[in-house]
Order: structure tokens, then sequence, then C-alpha cells
């Protein structure tokens, strides 16, 4: 197990199988404790720390009021929030990020606080299928989810300058976000794709334990995986009427799962500008799409 005070990230593009992640590390911990205890409740159990844009937290940590700062002044800062004291709650240590490593106002440092981490877990998803994904969680039209995954600005913004729970979280374009957290070389990173969390779980969720010093067991990783399926994260969802994280306008949280969307229900258009616009970082990563004339 690692210890009472390390920590680590889960980055990852929006929709991209993060939330999944933290779900199976929540169920896996909970199945190798002393007392297993009753099944996930995802409203209650799956609190892994706090998300890395936060503001309750960059606030408390930085000790300053994030309103009276723009984004722009706000992201040199954010690197060191937590530099201090990390001192989590058991169970406390896996921080999800949505932002990419660096943002263009972060002055050439993380966004996150590097200080003590063991390292990263980046999860990845092919951008079809993202830009589905996209489309069902934000009530967004496909044209769109296609243009941000190509926007060099992109980033979710709960406001023009402040406001909401979180801070502005920069992205980028889809291929600039995986190479920002891929190719950084001051923490250790562990890639881990979405496809194959699917197609190879018991393998590829082994190496995942691996990584992060958490039990290896085979019948604890496979039960882990079948409490935490698709089907089962439904009826989860369904348990405690809507999970928390789920915005409004969506329908629910967990909804299909399936790899493959984006080729049936983008245009061959769509298709073609995400080939063209990220077929160096989809080559590298083994992500197909249509021929290009």
């Amino acid at each position: 197990m690692t210890e009472d005070h390390s920590y680590w990230y889960l980055a990852s593009y929006p929709k991209s199988g993060n939330t999944w992640c933290r779900v199976f590390i929540t169920e896996l911990m909970r199945l190798a404790g002393d007392n297993p205890g009753e099944e996930l409740n995802l409203n209650q159990d799956i609190e892994t720390g706090a998300i890395a844009s936060s503001r309750l937290w960059l606030d408390d940590q930085l000790g300053i009021n994030s309103c009276d700062l723009s984004f722009s002044e706000l992201d040199p800062l954010r690197g060191r929030a937590g530099n201090s004291a990390w001192l989590f709650a058991e169970g406390e240590r896996f921080h999800k990020v949505h932002d990419a490593f660096q943002s263009p106002d972060s002055r050439g440092r993380p966004v996150v606080s590097t200080t003590g981490c063991s390292g990263i877990v980046y999860i990845l998803r092919h951008p079809e299928d993202v830009a589905v994904s996209l489309s069902h969680f934000f009530s967004w039209p496909l044209d769109r989810c296609v243009d941000s995954l190509l926007d060099p600005n992109a980033a979710l913004v709960p406001g023009e300058r402040f406001g909401g729970h979180q801070v502005r979280q920069y992205m980028g374009r889809w291929d600039q976000h995986a190479r920002s957290w891929a190719d950084q070389t001051q923490l250790p990173v562990f890639i881990m794709r979405y496809e194959d969390m699917l197609a190879k779980g018991s393998e590829t969720f082994t190496e995942l334990a691996t990584f992060l010093g958490l039990p290896t067991d085979s019948k604890l990783i496979n039960q882990a995986l079948e409490n935490t399926s698709i089907d089962r994260l439904k009826k989860l969802e369904d348990d405690v009427d809507g999970f928390a994280e789920k915005p409004s306008g969506c329908e629910r949280f967990f909804r299909s799962g399936r790899t493959g969307e984006g080729a049936e229900q983008l245009s061959i258009e769509q298709r073609k500008r995400l080939a063209k616009g990220l077929s160096e970082v989809m080559k590298r990563f083994q992500y197909e799409g249509p021929e290009l004339d």
C-alpha cells in the first residue's frame, strides 16, 4: 500500500474514464480493507481527494481569496498549493485533474504541486469517442465538441473572470493536453488508454495497481472490476438518485461506456477534421481515424 501521506494525480481530458478509474481504486481499497462493509455509495465513497481545480481547497492552501485574482494571475500560483502540508486522511490521495500540466499563463510552471507527489496516472481515450461523450455530458452539438478538441484555448471556465466552485481548467487541444502530461519529466507517469481498460481490464488495472502500490491480487482486481462495470455503475447511480458530479441537463453520468461511438455518430467531415488536426498524437497512442485525402 502507499504511505499515509503520499499522493497521486489522476489526470485526463474530460470524459476519458477518470471517474471510472477513481471508482475502481476506491473499490479495490475497500475490498482489500479489514472491513469491506456495504457496496459503494457513489456520492459518499469516492472522495479520493480534492480535484486540483477546487477553489475552496486552493484558497485554503494558498491563503488567498482566488476570486480576487484573474485566471491568468492565479495560474502561476496554483503549483504552490499543498507544498507545505499534504496531510490527507486515509484514502484521500488520488487527485483528479482535467487541467493540462501547464497553462499559457503559468509561466512555464505546472498548475499542480509536484512536491511530495508520487506520480501521475494519465488516462486517455480516442478523441472521436470523447467528442460524443462531451456532447451528451454538456448537451453540446457534436460540431462544438469537435471544435473544442481542436481549440488551443479550450478550457473549462466557470465564468468570464471567476466564480463557481472550481477555477479555470485550461486544457488546450486534445493532443496538447496529452503531450503536456505524457512528456513532462518532473514526475513518474503511467499512461492508461480507456480502450485497454475495457478490452484488457484485468491486465490494465493490475498494471495500474502496481504503479500505485495498491494490492495486485488477481481475485481482488477482478472482483473490483466486476463491481465497477458500466452496468453496475448505472445501478449505483440510480441508487443514489443521481451522481453528484453530473451537471444539470445531463440525463445520466454513466451512460454507454462503449468504444467506437465516434466512428458511428460523427460525420466523415468531422472525423477527418480530428484526424488531420490530431494525427501525430493519435498515431503515437495507436488511435485510428479515417483515411485523409
